[in-house]
């Protein structure tokens, strides 16, 4: 059974849920294809991408990453692709705006009909993200890919407000074309009914983690409170969305209320001088350490030594939500406690007080409050830090997710 996976950059080492998924499909004997709107970061050798050959499964429409230029910069380059094929009325008919809406504009559907001499024929297309749905769903109106669409809507793509006004018409004509919508969450199956979508249609897959990479870890016996500080890890980019503004606030209370804790943030981003600046003015600077990026390794040391995980979501200014973070799923496997917010899906991640903590959001008070509370020895963090594992287990296995998506695929190929 073949399955094209279409995507709007290809390898995207952000999202490794879309690549691990794409060798989960290899693995159960799926043939997997790649259509990539443009080409990302060199593989280095040694990687999955490099080990399992996934460059050599994948079709790039344009050679080079949009995210690697500027919005007019990417237009002309993609202008120079799509003028010599002009001639063809394919090409000329993928430049209507009126038919095709804003996947007409970007020129990915024009760059598309020159780049593809023959259809991509597959049993099931996957599509990443809302807007990449949409462009999936013109490339089979332009007869340029063949099958059953699948649409994983994952946060931004229901959320963000630009995107929302921008693709408006499109989603429409997507879920009245499209086979099925698989948002990540709860929320978003709700949200994708409410702007109309068929319920029928709509189907929650989750995202997961490879349990076998994250093994449980039990937390150590908690010392008395002032015998060392609570260490508390976060991973995250340093975006309005994750919150960290929030969680340093905390930490300058708890430095005010005398309450020993160290917090260690992992992760680059626009918002870093900023905190940095945070830091040196609250003379934060033996509390709070910002790490900037670092690899895999040194994060899993990180995580190791955390008591807690923290990561506390909110709405940005232009709307844009998390789905259900990887990050709180690989913490919680590992058995680091987590405490996040009543954002988004974490609530179906997390049951606050039970498996994790959650607290509203932009409440840097309602953080601090929590974290004094665990340094004080006022939960059974190992219960907190099982229930979470098993919480994982049940509902967050990417084994077991990969196992029902092959399920889902084989049964509409075969409808």
């Amino acid at each position: 059974m073949r399955v094209l996976f279409v995507l709007p950059e290809f390898p995207r080492y952000s999202e490794t849920f879309v690549i691990d998924q794409i060798v989960g499909l290899l693995d159960r004997g799926f043939d997997v294809r790649i259509l990539a709107v443009s080409r990302g970061q060199t593989p280095t050798p040694g990687d999955i991408v490099s080990t399992r050959g996934l460059m050599e499964r994948a079709t790039f429409i344009f050679p080079r990453a949009a995210s690697s230029s500027r919005g007019w910069q990417i237009l002309l380059q993609r202008l120079r692709q799509v003028v010599p094929g002009l001639g063809r009325a394919r090409v000329r008919r993928a430049l209507s705006i009126r038919r095709y809406g804003h996947a007409a504009k970007t020129l990915v559907l024009a760059g598309a009909a020159r780049r593809l001499s023959t259809p991509i024929r597959a049993d099931a297309i996957v599509a990443h993200f809302g807007p990449t749905g949409v462009v999936a769903a013109n490339l089979r109106a332009l007869g340029l890919i063949e099958g059953p669409l699948f649409t994983v809507f994952h946060g931004y793509d229901l959320s963000q407000h630009g995107v929302l006004a921008r693709h408006a018409e499109d989603y429409r004509r997507l879920f009245a074309s499209g086979e099925r919508m698989l948002p990540i969450s709860e929320r978003w199956a709700r949200k994708l009914a409410t702007l109309g979508c068929d319920t029928a249609k709509i189907h929650v897959h989750r995202m997961g983690v490879d349990l076998d990479s994250f093994p449980f870890r039990a937390p150590a016996a908690q010392a008395e409170p002032a015998a060392r500080p609570l260490r508390v890890v976060s991973v995250a980019r340093l975006v309005e969305k994750k919150g960290v503004t929030y969680l340093c606030e905390a930490m300058a209370l708890l430095a005010a209320r005398g309450v020993p804790a160290e917090l260690e943030v992992v992760g680059d981003g626009p918002l870093q001088p900023s905190l940095e600046r945070f830091v040196a003015e609250r003379a934060l600077g033996g509390r709070v350490f910002l790490r900037g990026r670092r690899d895999k390794a040194y994060v899993q040391a990180a995580l190791a030594s955390a008591d807690v995980f923290a990561l506390p979501s909110v709405t940005a200014a232009d709307g844009d939500q998390e789905g259900i973070p990887v990050s709180l799923m690989e913490a919680m496997a590992s058995g680091v406690p987590c405490l996040s917010t009543l954002h988004s899906g974490i609530p179906e991640l997390i049951e606050h007080g039970r498996s994790g903590w959650l607290v509203p959001e932009r409440d840097a008070v309602a953080l601090a409050d929590t974290l004094e509370a665990i340094q004080r020895g006022d939960f059974d963090v190992a219960s907190i830090a099982h229930r979470a594992r098993l919480t994982v287990e049940a509902n967050f296995d990417q084994q077991r997710l990969h196992d029902q998506l092959a399920i889902r695929l084989g049964m509409e190929a075969h409808a």
